[in-house]
């Protein structure tokens, strides 16, 4: 997979040398190459590779959904990313803190990276901060043993909460950083055009695929969607549900306080 994913990435980056050309004249530092899900099979397949969908699931949860997609040149310089911070801060409703399951990136790796080659670095424990707590301090923390760093090697993935405190380091080596980013969130939220390839039909036949990929299905609400129910439920299984729903009414666990 790894070998595939490397060729298909050296194939999308030839055929749009350039665009890559023209953002790099226009002083880009970094670049994300345009419609990666239609450029091969092999960037579909990764959406729900066997070895990472399982974990996605018990991370986000059984409505999970592809929310955006990005093919990431980062070049020789400094990072483009601000310091330390949170995708999430500015999203509003949420209590973050308690919240680990909004939204989740996952970075590929298919080259080894050195560890001056622009690698993702985080603050652990800080997805339990409030929204806008304070940015910490980039420079006190350069040596400091509350950062941890990752130098992935090719076949690596990362997964996180995109509430973590995190930052891409500046790339100090002579090489071009390479990586794709898959953001998974849930069915009912609105997703980046870049999650979807531009042929949907060919999923007809994918119910699991017609899910990640944000095919509405008529008849089924925006919140009903669900990996673990991709066909209709049996009658057991409605027995079943019944069932529950009448327990938790009869005991529930979470009982209402008296009025007052």
């Amino acid at each position: 997979m790894t070998e595939r994913v490397r060729g298909a990435f050296a194939g999308a980056r030839e055929r749009s040398s350039a665009f890559i050309e023209q953002q790099r004249a226009d002083g880009a530092r970094f670049i994300d190459l345009p419609g990666i899900l239609d450029a091969d099979p092999v960037f579909v397949d990764l959406v729900d590779l066997p070895a990472l969908l399982p974990l996605l699931r018990m991370t986000v949860g059984e409505d999970l959904a592809l929310n955006e997609t990005s093919a990431r040149l980062f070049y020789p310089g400094p990072t483009f990313t601000s310091p330390f911070h949170s995708d999430l801060a500015n999203v509003l409703g949420v209590n973050h803190a308690h919240t680990p399951n909004l939204l989740v990136k996952l970075h590929v790796f298919f080259e080894d990276l050195t560890p001056d080659q622009g690698c993702l670095a985080f603050i652990p424990g800080s997805q339990h901060f409030p929204p806008h707590h304070v940015n910490p301090h980039r420079p006190t923390l350069s040596g400091s043993a509350a950062v941890g760093r990752i130098v992935p090697r090719a076949g690596d993935a990362v997964l996180f909460n995109t509430h973590v405190l995190h930052m891409a380091e500046d790339n100090r080596s002579p090489h071009v950083r390479t990586s794709l980013i898959y953001t998974y969130g849930h069915f009912w939220m609105k997703s980046h055009g870049n999650a979807a390839p531009a042929d949907l039909a060919q999923f007809a036949a994918s119910p699991q695929r017609q899910q990640l990929f944000g095919v509405e299905l008529p008849g089924i609400s925006h919140f009903a969607r669900r990996l673990d129910r991709l066909t209709p439920p049996t009658r057991l299984q409605r027995l079943k549900d019944n069932g529950a729903r009448a327990a938790h009414r009869l005991f529930p666990t979470v009982r209402t306080p008296p009025r007052a």
